[in-house]
């Protein structure tokens, strides 16, 4: 091999008329989104079959307490991979940056990014080898809540800057009637101004919003593939919102409920 031949590629890269540059933040943000993507997609290693589980049952959860109640859900994962703040997974400080009003960040932001990845690492094991795809996403304050479906599991996951979070998982989008919204999962967690309420539901084909109000909040849901997510700080959390529901219908017409009627009957 000559001189010409081993310098073919410096010659060629001379010829290149774009410019070197560093990637962005944000080509940066794709390419760690898409090997995400591409690495769940890859099958997975075949591993012995695992002993047969039974379903788990719905559970009421105390913390700190305040109670959870949820519904055919069970909190799965608390905390990890940070320490949990005094009496709940989010700390004073994160809470207290809380907006009534949602932002809906791209699924390749930094913000959004770094959710999906805390949110699949802390249900790693339901997770494991199967493609997963996110809704729901919204940023309050400096909180992320994301809803995460791979396989046959659902969960709703809520983090912080600092890596501290909850994940539950949740059941898949009930049916109902195209101006009906009904909680799938609700829970409390923390008191004082470490505490807040979240609740989890479905909603008819008709319903574009939902709006809760409790405590003197006024807390806009997150609508998005047949679901609404909503959480709020609360010092005394119950689970559930003490003030009026309102749903926003297609045709413009709003239709107001109690928080209580949101919650399946027996």
């Amino acid at each position: 091999m000559n001189d010409r031949e081993k310098n073919l590629h410096r010659l060629l890269a001379s010829l290149d008329a774009a410019p070197v540059r560093e990637p962005t933040e944000a080509e940066n943000n794709r390419k760690e989104h898409l090997l995400r993507t591409v690495m769940n997609d890859a099958p997975p290693l075949p591993q012995p079959a695992p002993p047969a589980r039974r379903r788990r049952r719905p559970l009421l959860w105390v913390a700190a307490g305040a109670v959870a109640a949820t519904a055919a859900v069970v909190v799965v994962h608390q905390g990890s991979p940070g320490t949990s703040g005094p009496g709940g997974p989010l700390s004073s400080a994160e809470l207290a940056s809380w907006t009534g009003s949602p932002s809906r960040p791209a699924a390749t932001s930094p913000a959004a990014t770094a959710a999906e990845k805390w949110c699949v690492e802390a249900l790693g094991d339901d997770y494991s080898g199967t493609p997963v795809s996110y809704s729901n996403l919204d940023v309050r304050g400096s909180i992320t809540s994301v809803v995460v479906t791979g396989g046959k599991t659902v969960s709703y996951c809520l983090t912080d800057r600092s890596g501290q979070g909850m994940t539950e998982v949740i059941d898949p989008v009930r049916k109902l009637a195209d101006d009906a919204a009904e909680v799938d999962s609700a829970g409390g967690h923390g008191e004082g101004s470490s505490g807040f309420n979240y609740l989890v539901g479905s909603v008819g084909s008709g319903v574009r919003a939902v709006t809760l109000h409790d405590g003197g909040r006024t807390v806009h849901a997150t609508v998005d593939n047949g679901r609404f997510t909503a959480w709020w700080p609360a010092a005394e959390p119950t689970g559930s919102a003490d003030g009026k529901v309102v749903l926003t219908l297609a045709d413009g017409s709003t239709r107001t409920v109690t928080g209580d009627s949101l919650f399946p009957k027996g």
